[in-house]
């Protein structure tokens, strides 16, 4: 039963991946759009702490698309849609999310080189669980658990829907050739939605806010560094992730790339990354090994992460804006 009043009124825990640059649609409303081409489609699982007896799965799918026509002058807009899906302990405590990211990036021909974006995300999230994966004391029956026996609980409300909205800000800036740096930050749950299954008063989601960092160096035109930071804070509890990956043009052609990365959770995991580009898609793995308090139970495991990127984007006709001999076509 204690376990149950925890599930009903904590404060319920955002999804997170390791390969957070991998869900950029779920790191920063402002991140959407922010791609060459037209279209792009994300996908992302993780299986956290698989030696636990109940390990928690996550599923993400995200789209987002460049409008054509922009809707506010000297502005380029883009909107996307993301489905997550989170399940989690003996009760199967699951989070459900549907949102929709718009963005508006903002170019200035003084600096062609700086983009700048602001994002705002609404969607609706339900939280439910069920009680009858769970046991009871009254199930014992003297001599063994007995599932068939009334729990001798009653619960009215399993499931809940509430609004969420999130703000956030992207700015990228290119020095020359070599490098290209890209910061954010974001604030989630700004409206302090009510998560409790019964309404009860000050049971709110509190906003969470977010920043994040990358720095990306080419050495020429093969090999390339890129420092990652990204944190998170709600209330008193933060996350910070610090790393560097290693990318390498294979073949220039198909834009073939393979990437390693090792970066730290700060006093919880450490976590390796392998990946590969090929032409418009990128695939990516993760792997958490825990080494904070928590160690003993996980025996080190904690987290397998696969992602997922596609970009698509429609050629572009060649309309020349002044007359041109065929000859210089």
């Amino acid at each position: 039963m204690v376990f149950m009043c925890a599930s009903l009124f904590s404060v319920a825990q955002d999804i997170h991946f390791s390969n957070w640059q991998m869900s950029p649609l779920n790191l920063n409303p402002a991140s959407t759009g922010m791609f060459d081409g037209d279209g792009r489609l994300i996908f992302n699982y993780r299986n956290q702490w698989k030696s636990v007896a109940v390990p928690y799965n996550t599923l993400s799918f995200g789209a987002d698309f460049n409008l054509k026509k922009s809707l506010v002058k000297n502005t380029e807009e883009a909107v996307g849609v993301i489905f997550n899906h989170d399940a989690a302990g003996d009760g199967k405590y699951t989070i459900t999310d549907f949102k929709v990211p718009v963005n508006h990036k903002f170019s200035f021909k003084k600096d062609t080189t700086f983009t700048f974006g602001f994002g705002v995300l609404a969607g609706i999230t339900n939280i439910k669980l069920d009680p009858d994966k769970l046991s009871y004391d009254k199930q014992w029956d003297g001599d063994a658990y007995n599932q068939g026996l009334s729990n001798g609980e009653d619960f009215p409300k399993q499931s809940k829907v509430f609004a969420d909205i999130s703000l956030g800000a992207v700015v990228q800036k290119a020095f020359g050739c070599k490098a290209k740096a890209t910061i954010g930050y974001g604030a989630s749950h700004i409206n302090k939605p009510n998560i409790s299954f019964y309404n009860t008063p000050g049971v709110v989601l509190r906003t969470k806010h977010n920043e994040f960092l990358q720095v990306r160096y080419s050495f020429n035109n093969i090999s390339a560094i890129i420092f990652e930071y990204y944190a998170h804070q709600q209330q008193k509890f933060r996350e910070n992730l610090v790393g560097l990956s290693y990318y390498r043009t294979i073949d220039p052609k198909t834009n073939t790339v393979f990437n390693v990365g090792i970066l730290t959770r700060l006093k919880d995991a450490l976590i390796t990354t392998v990946g590969l580009e090929y032409t418009n898609m990128r695939l990516q793995l993760s792997y958490d090994y825990n080494y904070s308090s928590f160690k003993p139970a996980t025996n080190g495991r904690g987290g397998f992460e696969i992602s997922f990127i596609y970009i698509w984007a429609k050629p572009k006709i060649f309309v020349p804006k002044t007359q041109v001999c065929p000859i210089y076509m």
